[in-house]
C-alpha cells in the first residue's frame, strides 16, 4: 500500500512492510492489522475530506461578511474545525500506531474529540437553518456545506467504530484451533501409541 499524501495536514498511515509479511505466515492478528490500516486510510481520507468542505464554507462565509449578508457563523468557524479535524487525525494515527490494543485512554479522546467535532457542525447547521429564512430562494450554500460535512462525519463514526473494533481483535490475540486441544479431553480421541497401530 503507497503512503498517500495529503496536501491538508492530515497525516498519512504508515504502510505494513511488504516483505516481512511475505515472510511472516498470515494470522487473525496480522489480519485484523492491515485491515485496521485500511480504516485508518479511509478514515484519513474522510478527515482530509471534511478540511476541504471546511475550506468551502469559509469561503462562502467571507463572502457573505464582504456583502453584508452574514448568517451569523464566525468566521473563524471553520478554521477551529479544520483544526480538530487534524487533531483527531494525528489521534486516530497514535492509536493504530499503539497496537496491538486498543489503548483505552487514545480510544476514549478519538470518541470525544469526534462527538464534540459532530456536536459543532450540528449546532451550526441548526443555526444556519433557523436565519436562512423563509424568502430565500435557491439553495444555500453555507446550509448545504453544513449538510455535506454531517453526513461525512456519519462515515467517519462508522469507520471509526470499525477501527477500534479491528485493533481489539488484535489484543485479544487468535483463537486456539481444535489442534491445540490437550489429548485426553473430554469429547476428544486420546492419542494411539505404536502398539495400537496396525501394520499396513
Amino acid at each position: 500500500m503507497a503512503t498517500v499524501s495529503r496536501s491538508d495536514d492530515i497525516p498519512a498511515s504508515t504502510p505494513p512492510q511488504a516483505t516481512a509479511s511475505a515472510q511472516q505466515p498470515a494470522t487473525s492478528g496480522h489480519d485484523s492489522l492491515a485491515v485496521a490500516r485500511q480504516d485508518l486510510d479511509a478514515l484519513l481520507g474522510d478527515l482530509a475530506g471534511v478540511c476541504g468542505q471546511l475550506e468551502e464554507l469559509a469561503t462562502t462565509l467571507r463572502r457573505e461578511h464582504t456583502s453584508g449578508t452574514s448568517r451569523q457563523l464566525p468566521l473563524a468557524f471553520p478554521h477551529r474545525l479544520q483544526g480538530a479535524a487534524r487533531q483527531l487525525a494525528a489521534t486516530l494515527q497514535a492509536l493504530v500506531e499503539a497496537a496491538p490494543g486498543p489503548d483505552p485512554d487514545l480510544a476514549s479522546s478519538a470518541a470525544a474529540q469526534l462527538a464534540a467535532l459532530q456536536g459543532d457542525v450540528a449546532a451550526a447547521a441548526s443555526e444556519r437553518r433557523s436565519h436562512q429564512g423563509e424568502t430565500t430562494r435557491g439553495r444555500d450554500p453555507g446550509t448545504a456545506a453544513l449538510a455535506g460535512i454531517e453526513q461525512t462525519l456519519n462515515r467517519v463514526v462508522m469507520r471509526q467504530q470499525g477501527l477500534i473494533s479491528h485493533l481489539a481483535d488484535i489484543a485479544e490475540g487468535p483463537v486456539p484451533s481444535p489442534a491445540s486441544s490437550p489429548a485426553g479431553a473430554p469429547g476428544e480421541p486420546t492419542a494411539r501409541t505404536a502398539h495400537d497401530e496396525s501394520p499396513r
